[in-house]
């Protein structure tokens, strides 16, 4: 349970200045059609891991707000590194998160992905309630946070059992900076070393 949990992570980030006009029904449509992707890419055992790898890469870099959630990871370091240095934090969180996560798909065979219902929220977002049916297991619940800014609509925040997994991901990210002396480098050294091929 718990890597399928951290599979459908997404991560919690300040949300003022977006415009969410948009209502419940496109943000369900929107969600089935990123869970019926995801399922695809659990139960297709004909395509390669690159295959894979390049396809849940297409979904972050679509679906999910990736710069906003890098921003928000980060917190007080992303105000003190280079435009540079930002550029290449993005780049390492999102390939990490696809080398993380793109393979397991693979353990994964019959899972189903349905829509709970939503709900428009005071800050001008709308909550999706989702859940992943897996076979001889109980579901997974997943909340996901979603709001529309200049016309096109984007992941914020996934939450799973009422707990951010950007929040917890950015405390991490904090630990490792502030062990490393500070920087933003500490952190892009970090993710470089786990993106280096094993020997």
């Amino acid at each position: 349970m718990k890597k399928f949990m951290i599979l459908f992570m997404s991560l919690f980030i300040w949300t003022q200045g977006v415009n969410a006009e948009f209502g419940c029904a496109e943000a369900e449509t929107f969600m089935s059609d990123i869970g019926k992707k995801v399922i695809d890419l659990l139960t297709d055992k004909s395509i390669s891991d690159h295959e894979r790898a390049d396809q849940f890469r297409d979904i972050l870099e679509t679906k999910f707000n990736v710069k906003a959630i890098g921003k928000f990871v980060l917190g007080r370091y992303w105000k003190q590194a280079s435009p540079e240095e930002r550029e290449r934090f993005l780049n390492l969180f999102k390939e990490t998160t696809v080398a993380s996560y793109a393979t397991r798909f693979k353990e994964y065979t019959s899972e189903r992905f349905e829509i709970l219902g939503s709900r428009p929220e005071p800050d001008g977002g709308i909550t999706v309630f989702t859940q992943i049916i897996r076979p001889n297991a109980s579901p997974i619940t997943i909340d996901w946070k979603i709001f529309e800014k200049n016309n096109e609509i984007r992941i914020y925040d996934v939450i799973l059992a009422g707990i951010s997994m950007g929040i917890t991901q950015r405390s991490e990210y904090a630990s490792v900076i502030q062990k490393g002396g500070g920087g933003i480098e500490t952190i892009n050294f970090a993710l470089e070393k786990k993106l280096a091929p094993k020997k």
